[in-house]
């Protein structure tokens, strides 16, 4: 299988017709038909399908393939464009994921450092969750991610950076918010508002086990995926959450943000990166590391 044949399938499946398409791609149609054959006996399935009176379409088959190959040129011309802009000493671009924690406890020592010593650097963030962010380092669509320990894979170079505590999310004017601080045996019985546990089943873990440890369980009335939608629905729903530390910086007049007395939990943030990756990107890791561990 070549690269013209995706380009080929490509432009056929966009036109949905092979007498476009080699127009547009400047091919003779009988030497087009030739290619999508023999990339169909390569492949071992058919790829369109002839309806009657109405031209082709795309099988189930020729569907699926159509988007792994959209995905592989896409990753192809990405590639070409970053090693013509090495070569020319053009800007670079950097692709950063991150957990929204990273924007109060990272991003404000690391963004103005980036922007003074790399200002040639095009960066473009992407908000997702950490084992999206992992996927995504993965398949190099991220050259970065700043996401919660633990990191589940041996497939990356991980940078512990910072860690951040548990606190008490209340309604303005619950009762608790009166305290100077709130114990888990306050929130045994209230109901609480938390992130679903396949987001991450560890940390969800170690907080069923503080519940359970105040002789109570969690009495979870509403899942959400992110903190800013949990702040909310704690200020409309009248009810409680406990979420790190960093939402103290995520003002809301309808909720109050008190200490969570011991026992507490103490999650980490940390650096995401392929294994091998050099260049800027190691550059940009070495200076994050003595940033926020300089031991």
């Amino acid at each position: 299988m070549e690269l013209r044949h995706l380009r080929y399938f490509m432009a056929i499946a966009e036109e949905l017709s092979y007498r476009k398409a080699a127009v547009r791609l400047h091919v003779a149609q009988p030497a087009l038909s030739v290619q999508i054959r023999q990339l169909e006996v390569e492949i071992g399935a058919q790829l369109f399908s002839r309806e009657d009176g109405r031209g082709i379409k795309l099988t189930d088959a020729g569907s699926v393939f159509l988007d792994h190959a959209r995905e592989t040129l896409s990753h192809l011309g990405r590639g070409v464009t970053k090693a013509r802009q090495t070569a020319k000493g053009e800007i670079a671009h950097l692709s950063i994921g991150f957990v929204p924690a990273a924007e109060y406890r990272i991003f404000p020592t690391l963004i103005p450092a980036l922007k003074t010593m790399w200002p040639n650097v095009r960066m473009t963030f992407r908000d997702l969750k950490t084992l999206e962010q992992l996927d995504a380092v993965r398949r190099n669509d991220l050259d970065l991610g700043f996401g919660w320990l633990p990191i589940p894979s041996k497939d990356f170079e991980v940078s512990k950076l910072t860690e951040d505590s548990f606190i008490a999310v209340l309604p303005k004017d619950h009762p608790l918010a009166a305290q100077s601080e709130v114990s888990i045996r306050d929130l045994s019985n209230e109901p609480l508002i938390f992130f679903p546990s396949h987001l991450y089943p560890d940390t969800h873990r170690r907080i069923e086990r503080l519940f359970l440890s105040a002789g109570s369980v969690m009495n979870v009335v509403y899942e959400l995926e992110n903190a800013p939608s949990m702040i909310n629905f704690v200020a409309m729903a009248s009810a409680c959450s406990v979420l790190p530390g960093y939402v103290n910086h995520i003002r809301h007049d309808g909720v109050a943000y008190r200490p969570l007395s011991p026992p507490n939990l103490i999650i980490a943030l940390a650096m995401i990166k392929k294994r091998g990756r050099g260049g800027l990107v190691d550059s940009i890791c070495q200076f994050t590391t003595d940033a926020f561990c300089p031991n």
